[in-house]
């Protein structure tokens, strides 16, 4: 018999994709691949677990509805593994563009998201940044086994012929995310203001207005919302240098990508990117424009040895293979008590 997992995560996780939906499926995708049955479920009341040997949970960021399944799977005596995807929101609540009620409806559902790390059976975070976060903020929680996020290896073979062809540029900056104040697009506009360099931003441009405001900061940059992910190979192997400058990232797909596209990177300095790129990145401040300005100066000349060195850092660590072989070692850490469990491997 086949290790069966149950995954669950916010219902709208097609709808509003986001790094944890590409997570969740690219997990589930690479788990198939090794032998474990994995089935999705994101109903408000979901059925029966009892067929399940785990109940994988992703995302404590929006963490109403997880705790909604994690009580589910307790009450049912199911182990639970939990995906953390968490970072401390205080300092992106207090920059202008944030939601004004961001970081008391963050703050208040603290308690929901201490239930759910101390009474999971496992902690799945990207880093171990993320886990030593997660102690200092809520103390005695439960085990953790850190899974790095991960990319898919077809982001090494982007042609960047086929986006030039398209839209006739090459070389320029990008900035792969949603288009919104905590990826801090307007904070990059302002940063290259009067550099002349081609500036993209691909992404859901669910924020009207904060994309005008970048638009006015940079009247020729060019905003991108509607590529599938089959275009996103070739647009990263176009690029210059991609940039995050975002207000935390743990540690951003995007910039996986890129680097595995060839790209120089330039990413945040706040959470976890360090801990994956070490001194093959520069880093910016995304409080400060000259700090942004300055690490995509820095990144343009990034020779093509530092680049060949950060693709093969990438395929060595961050494939979605090994998220998928470190996931399966956890949930081997959480059953290894269950008789039932060397068989099903």
């Amino acid at each position: 018999m086949k290790l069966r997992v149950l995954f669950q995560t916010r219902p709208d996780y097609l709808k509003n994709i986001a790094g944890d939906t590409i997570q969740l499926l690219k997990t589930k995708e690479y788990l198939e691949k090794l032998g474990v049955e994995v089935e999705i479920d994101i109903s408000a009341a979901p059925a029966s677990i009892k067929d399940f040997d785990i109940v994988h949970l992703f995302n404590t960021t929006r963490v109403k509805e997880t705790y909604k399944y994690f009580m589910n799977a307790k009450k049912q005596q199911k182990p639970v593994a939990v995906s953390t995807i968490y970072w401390d929101f205080s300092e992106y609540s207090k920059i202008p563009d944030s939601p004004g009620s961001l970081y008391k409806n963050w703050l208040g559902y603290q308690a929901m998201r201490r239930s759910v790390f101390q009474g999971a059976d496992i902690l799945l975070p990207n880093s171990r940044l993320e886990a030593d976060l997660i102690r200092r903020q809520h103390g005695n929680t439960a085990p953790y086994h850190v899974v790095p996020n991960g990319v898919d290896p077809i982001f090494a073979r982007g042609r960047p012929d086929d986006f030039y062809r398209q839209h006739g540029l090459k070389d320029f900056i990008l900035c792969v995310g949603r288009i919104n104040p905590r990826k801090n697009q307007l904070a990059l506009a302002r940063a290259l203001k009067g550099s002349g360099l081609p500036l993209i931003l691909a992404g859901p441009q669910n924020d009207v207005e904060y994309l005008r405001k970048c638009h006015r900061e940079y009247p020729g940059l060019i905003a991108l919302s509607h590529l599938e992910h089959h275009e996103l190979p070739g647009l990263y192997a176009a690029a210059k240098v991609h940039v995050l400058p975002s207000w935390f990232e743990t540690p951003g797909l995007a910039s996986l990508e890129a680097g595995l596209s060839g790209c120089g990177i330039v990413t945040t300095d706040r959470g976890s990117a360090l801990e994956y790129f070490g001194n093959l990145a520069c880093y910016c401040n995304p409080g400060s424009a000259a700090s942004i300005r300055s690490a995509v100066t820095k990144a343009r000349s990034i020779p093509d040895q530092t680049r060949d060195a950060l693709k093969k850092h990438i395929v060595k660590n961050f494939l979605w293979e090994n998220a998928a072989l470190e996931t399966l070692s956890a949930y081997e850490k959480i059953l290894s008590a269950s008789p039932n469990f060397a068989r099903k491997l």
